[in-house]
């Protein structure tokens, strides 16, 4: 009898391990299916910002080529707040079938730095590097009285205490205002929200220095109403004229921002990969190029997930040195 059990027994187990396994292999057949027939529907791209900025641009300027590239729409969506917090974590926690895609840059490594979120770049699957910024523009007004960083620093010098420097907290501009401080340049750091409030706060008086994307003041530029002093990128862009990186001019503010699109974990690297390719093709588009660089004096940049993920990381070891100074000030 208790033989007679113990083989019915095995035979059951059997039979389940037997049935478990046959799913499995369903399972990972039907997502390898799913990975060679994707996309076969609409593709939504998260923004963590409002409409208007340089985040929302580069995402935007691709959708028109993706669409054409990949054979279906590629819609943006803008989903704000948290310093784009929400909307990462909508894309991290989205089902990975490719079609939740977040667009994002450099910040998101801030964000983990600071607390805001509790995930980093590493819960996702990087597609690829899609962008450069050609670096934030420390600006003043003309009437300043100054064209360069070491004129600056000789005004501050002479004028300790006296100049603002508007930022948003817990940003990379913050980063930037305390390399500014690092580098000898005596500046307050004054909150005054995003690029646009920013751009208005200087206009307006109520600050003396931004730190800002090109788009968002070349047209106090053309004026002569701003003065540009310098950028932040570590290379100088072909598009910004005769303005100089702050590390030509012996000054160590630096952090480069890249823009990337990325993937929930666990997306199929097919899936990854195909829509990495679609970016590469859309990069050589000279149609894409004039945009970016008409409204953002900015260069093609591609890099290939492997070479993407480097970059962060360089940066991101960067970004967490300044951890107890951002917490201070």
């Amino acid at each position: 009898m208790k033989r007679t059990f113990a083989m019915f027994l095995a035979l059951v187990l059997s039979t389940i391990s037997l049935a478990g396994c046959s799913q499995q292999g369903e399972n990972v057949d039907s997502q390898a299916q799913d990975a060679s027939s994707w996309p076969e529907q609409p593709i939504e791209v998260i923004i963590p910002y409002s409409p208007g900025g340089d985040t929302d641009f580069n995402a935007r300027a691709f959708t028109e080529y993706l669409t054409e590239e990949l054979g279906v729409p590629v819609v943006c969506s803008n989903v704000t707040g948290s310093s784009g917090t929400i909307a990462s974590r909508q894309v991290k926690d989205a089902n990975p079938d490719g079609y939740t895609a977040l667009f994002f840059h450099t910040a998101i490594n801030v964000n983990e730095m600071v607390g805001i979120a509790d995930f980093g770049l590493d819960d996702f699957e990087l597609s690829c590097i899609s962008g450069m910024s050609p670096g934030e523009i420390i600006t003043v007004r003309s009437d300043l009285g100054v064209s360069n960083l070491d004129e600056l620093k000789a005004y501050t010098e002479e004028h300790p205490g006296e100049l603002d420097l508007a930022i948003d907290f817990g940003t990379m501009v913050h980063i930037n205002g305390l390399q500014m401080q690092q580098a000898g340049i005596d500046v307050n750091l004054v909150t005054a929200g995003s690029a646009t409030e920013r751009v208005a706060a200087l206009a307006g008086g109520h600050c003396d220095i931004i730190i800002n994307a090109y788009g968002t003041i070349k047209d106090y530029l053309t004026t002569g109403e701003f003065v540009a002093l310098g950028t932040t990128g570590s290379v100088r862009a072909s598009g910004l004229g005769d303005i100089p990186t702050c590390l030509e001019q012996g000054y160590d503010i630096n952090l480069d921002k890249h823009y990337f699109f990325a993937f929930p974990k666990g997306t199929p690297s097919e899936i990854v990969e195909k829509f990495a390719e679609a970016i590469e093709s859309a990069e050589q588009n000279p149609e894409y190029q004039e945009s970016i660089m008409t409204a953002y004096a900015q260069d093609p940049f591609y890099a290939s997930p492997e070479e993407g993920k480097a970059l962060m990381e360089e940066t991101k070891e960067k970004i967490w040195e300044y951890q107890e100074q951002m917490e201070a000030s």
